[in-house]
């Protein structure tokens, strides 16, 4: 599926070409660098420029460069959806035009325009990112292990702060009288009180996969 051009990134386009032409400049380096090793002809400047490029330059690059594209391209619904025996049908439901799950409300009417996985599960800042990484990077590893379990099970219950993040002193959200009565907005802040009280489940993604993977 192609998309807008307001939202053709060039800097991640011509990152990743870059990436990949690095990483076949560095095959092919190291490769010609092996063959002179075997031939006994690690003589001069050439033959060490060369094996610094192939061995140190070259991988640093490519592995910086990659690691960079991976965390951004990670942020994508697409990428949650590659988890395909544990996420696909939470993924599913939220593209449900009739599920009335709240992810599929807001996907439905774009009240996030992008990544909206992401958006939802990444606490505010650049220390909810951090964790958001980290703990990706468990549940890829856990899932490519097969040492997961299904039905899947968050950690802990879902924090308001994910929801407030966006929705707190919006002129909608002031509205309601519900958030500000009885102390109601210092429940909802300090998380004694769960938004999912009131409103409709995060996910109603149906019939689950049961089996254990390991």
């Amino acid at each position: 599926m192609s998309i807008p051009d307001f939202q053709y990134d060039p800097v991640e386009y011509w990152a990743s070409r870059i990436l990949t032409w690095a990483l076949i400049l560095a095959v092919l380096v190291v490769a010609y660098v092996l063959i002179r090793v075997y031939r006994r002809e690690t003589q001069g400047m050439l033959a060490k420029g060369l094996l610094f490029v192939g061995v140190v330059a070259l991988p640093t690059f490519s592995i910086s460069t990659g690691m960079l594209l991976a965390l951004v391209r990670a942020e994508r619904v697409e990428f949650c959806a590659s988890c395909h025996r544990t996420l696909q049908p939470y993924v599913d439901d939220m593209r449900n035009g009739q599920s009335e799950g709240m992810a599929a409300v807001h996907f439905r009417y774009q009240y996030i325009a992008n990544n909206q996985c992401y958006e939802c599960h990444t606490s505010y800042g650049l220390f909810g990112t951090l964790t958001a990484k980290i703990s990706g990077v468990g549940q890829v590893m856990r899932y490519y292990t097969a040492t997961y379990e299904t039905p899947l099970t968050m950690r802990k219950p879902y924090s308001n702060v994910d929801c407030l993040k966006c929705h707190a002193e919006s002129l909608k959200w002031l509205a309601e009288e519900e958030h500000t009565v009885d102390g109601m907005r210092e429940l909802l802040f300090s998380d004694e009180d769960s938004c999912m009280s009131c409103h409709e489940a995060g996910h109603l993604p149906g019939d689950l996969p049961a089996a254990a993977a390991r």
